[in-house]
């Protein structure tokens, strides 16, 4: 009786506290009529106090009956409530976001992902950018053949920041008491030279492909030449200038470099420079110089491709496709937070789902415990009557004169069952 509530429980109260101490009436009232012979021995019936008592737990048994059918009832309406409102209410309810998360995805495509024009013009730009790319590879047979492409600017930063303190000497010549202007100078040298480097050095990777056209090859060719010029006269120069400041220090001067410089003129100055010759000081200058610039031009030469086009063809290739992968990056994350939103909603309705099935698995067991219930509780009130008619049957026995009815005992109280429970 633990599951049918204090209802069920009234109303079998006298069957649910039944001992045999409470067959004392029957047992009295059986003695009393068995001292005259009631019920005759003939008799094929139970008697009005057996039938009394058989009426009394059909009563009982029909307040019962109607109790556990309104139990029943409100068990099976609210698992058909459950039930609908899991098949209706959860599953509707599902398709529905099921429905808008699939639109607003298909609507982020169609605005921020691969259905957009954006999508469709980066793609192109893409494809014409990797077709550039592939008709130059075919062309050369080879892949791009550029090194240090990233930190390239760097590394000519730092030659030209060597050549600072290479040429520093040769100004000073000018600008002894200037040290500022000489480290400007110095610095402006050295950013021409390792500029000059890296043309150098690209044009001469390059030359062999231009050399194939007339026009460019004959600039290509003129280009070189009239760098190869330049920084020739310009590192012999700054080496003569420090050639001649080093010989005006080591001979006695009853003047001074200033009224050196007003008497002859920078003019003259530099072209008694440039004739004096090279010592040891100038030489060393030129060779280091010379060095720089030859590790800038090879530096240049690693750097660049032989085909002029090349490198510029997959950089711009890179950058469409570092545009596409930053547009579908951006299309990824707009689409996972959509995901995530609707994803959090199915969670949330499936929770709600798994608890309804739940509940729903929990009347049903509480719907079959009553039908065990029930069983149990119809065999429990067959037993008491069986006990209270038998307490009246031995009394009556025992106290009879003749013989008992042919009904007493077992056997006339074979069909007691369907007579209780036939409500």
């Amino acid at each position: 009786m633990t599951m049918n509530g204090s209802q069920l429980k009234n109303a079998l109260t006298r069957y649910i506290s039944f001992t045999q101490m409470d067959t004392r009436p029957d047992r009295e009232k059986g003695k009393r009529d068995g001292t005259q012979n009631y019920p005759a021995a003939g008799s094929n019936d139970l008697s009005p106090h057996e039938l009394e008592r058989v009426s009394q737990a059909k009563a009982s048994m029909s307040s019962y009956f109607r109790q556990l059918h309104d139990m029943e009832s409100r068990l099976q309406q609210e698992i058909s409530q459950r039930e609908q409102e899991r098949d209706n209410g959860y599953l509707s309810s599902k398709e529905s976001v099921i429905r808008e998360k699939e639109a607003a995805i298909e609507n982020l495509q169609q605005q921020y992902g691969p259905g957009s024009e954006t999508h469709h013009q980066l793609a192109s730009d893409l494809e014409h950018r990797a077709e550039e790319t592939r008709r130059i590879e075919l062309l050369v047979n080879r892949p791009l053949r550029a090194h240090f492409r990233r930190s390239y600017f760097a590394i000519l930063a730092l030659l030209s920041l060597l050549e600072v303190p290479i040429n520093k000497l040769a100004f000073e010549f000018f600008f002894e008491e200037s040290p500022v202007i000489a480290f400007v100078l110095a610095l402006t040298v050295g950013g021409v030279l390792i500029a000059l480097a890296h043309f150098l050095g690209m044009w001469l990777r390059q030359w062999g492909y231009h050399r194939n056209f007339s026009e460019t090859g004959k600039a290509n060719t003129a280009g070189i030449a009239t760098v190869l010029l330049v920084v020739g006269t310009l590192i012999y120069l700054v080496s003569a200038l420090r050639q001649q400041y080093v010989d005006f220090l080591s001979q006695e001067q009853s003047s001074s470099m200033s009224s050196m410089l007003m008497q002859d003129g920078i003019t003259g100055f530099l072209g008694q420079s440039v004739t004096s010759g090279l010592g040891s000081a100038g030489l060393t200058l030129l060779v280091v110089n010379v060095a720089v610039f030859m590790l800038g031009t090879m530096l240049s030469m690693l750097r660049h491709d032989s085909h002029p086009d090349y490198e510029r063809v997959v950089g711009l290739h890179e950058v469409a496709q570092s545009r596409m992968n930053r547009f579908l990056r951006q299309f990824e994350k707009k689409a996972a937070g959509i995901q995530a939103r609707f994803d959090d909603r199915i969670a949330y309705l499936e929770k709600k789902g798994e608890e309804l099935d739940a509940r729903i698995v929990t009347l049903h067991k509480q719907a079959e415990a009553l039908r065990e219930q029930r069983e149990h509780d119809i065999a429990m009130i067959v037993d008491v009557v069986r006990q209270q008619i038998l307490a009246y049957q031995t009394a009556n026995v025992e106290s009879r004169s003749d013989r008992a009815p042919s009904y007493f005992g077992e056997t006339g109280l074979t069909g007691l069952r369907d007579r209780v429970a036939a409500v």
